[in-house]
């Protein structure tokens, strides 16, 4: 595998610890529980996102960019990861971003939001049938201006993205090595596939015998899921130069607990926050990592694993998303009615 040739620029604090959990596995009573902290890979707020931008920002450069459009949901925490990468290399930043309507504005910025608004990035609010025609529209306006635009897709999910979680399975098998541990598990939230497509594919040419578990974040059926996974996978065969084959069976995925949808929070997300906060002091996110961690405690319960089994959650950050959730999060936490479950900038709400 090439991932020494490819274009790539040092954004992350690399490597990231593997932590134990002995709390949360004494909890829940079954398997030895690990985290993998890439919360703390240092850009912005820290996020998974850093080490894919490290090699889509090197192409960037590469190819001289002078600017780059992205986009995702309104609260993204891709968007706040590729808003500072830009800036710490100094392009503009233009982010596309899915709301309940055209130009929405929220009363009060909070969140990944005001994180985009510090950063100065320039933003655009549109509906999600819109959006791909919004980021077109940008390319082309930004080019006739003699600017040269860089597209990165949501979540930076195509080859050059998985070999940022291609070289994070390397570093996690070098950790495992120095703590005498075999991981059997690595559970992590699934979106666009672009991690797990990286963390299949490097756990397959190590050949760690670590099964990747993902935990859908958003409305895709299963299927969806893993067909996007499989995709990544497949084009990154010659961008990355992988040598071995990648079973379908490989590319696992729960659906079960991502609640109302991407953005809506649940029972399960909200106990999932709480449970890690109070037995480790470790912050999650309502959403993502709330969704991989419902999925964890849910298998725990149900007896999946051995009491040998050592499970590794990966942490992929963007807990700043915490605030514009504390009024469900509060309630919760009383043991009240959530006031809502969708939120008033997702394009559910309307």
């Amino acid at each position: 595998m090439k991932l020494g040739s490819l274009p790539r620029v040092r954004l992350a604090n690399l490597p990231t610890p593997t932590q134990d959990m002995p709390n949360l596995s004494k909890k829940l009573g079954g398997p030895h529980i690990w985290i993998k902290r890439d919360d703390l890979t240092g850009v912005a707020f820290g996020g998974n996102k850093a080490r894919k931008l490290e090699y889509l920002m090197g192409d960037a450069i590469a190819k001289k960019a002078d600017m780059i459009i992205t986009g995702a949901g309104f609260h993204s925490n891709w968007c706040t990861q590729t808003a500072a990468a830009a800036r710490r290399l100094g392009l503009d930043i233009v982010l596309v971003k899915k709301g309940p309507r055209d130009n929405w504005e929220p009363a009060e910025w909070d969140g990944n939001h005001l994180l985009h608004e510090l950063m100065g990035a320039e933003i655009k609010v549109v509906r999600p049938e819109k959006f791909n025609g919004a980021i077109e529209a940008e390319m082309d306006t930004r080019r006739k201006a003699g600017r040269i635009p860089y597209f990165i897709p949501i979540g930076g999910s195509v080859p050059l993205g998985a070999a940022g979680y291609v070289n994070a399975m390397l570093e996690t098998f070098n950790q495992s090595s120095e703590l005498g541990v075999d991981f059997d598990y690595l559970i992590h939230g699934t979106g666009s596939g672009g991690t797990q497509a990286g963390l299949v594919m490097g756990a397959r040419a190590l050949n760690t015998g670590t099964k990747i578990i993902g935990a859908a974040v958003d409305w895709k059926t299963k299927e969806e899921q893993q067909a996007d996974v499989n995709r990544i996978i497949r084009d990154s065969h010659d961008v990355l130069g992988l040598e071995v084959e990648i079973p379908f069976s490989d590319i696992v995925v729960y659906n079960e607990y991502v609640g109302g949808g991407y953005g809506f929070i649940s029972k399960e997300k909200a106990e999932a926050v709480k449970v890690l906060a109070e037995t480790e002091g470790i912050l999650i996110d309502p959403v993502y990592t709330a969704t991989a961690m419902a999925c964890l405690i849910d298998l725990c319960r149900k007896k999946k694993f051995k009491k040998s089994d050592n499970v590794l959650f990966l942490h992929s950050g963007g807990a700043v998303a915490l605030f514009p959730y504390r009024e469900p999060l509060k309630a919760y936490t009383k043991g009240k009615q959530f006031p809502w479950t969708i939120p008033d900038w997702s394009p559910q709400a309307t």
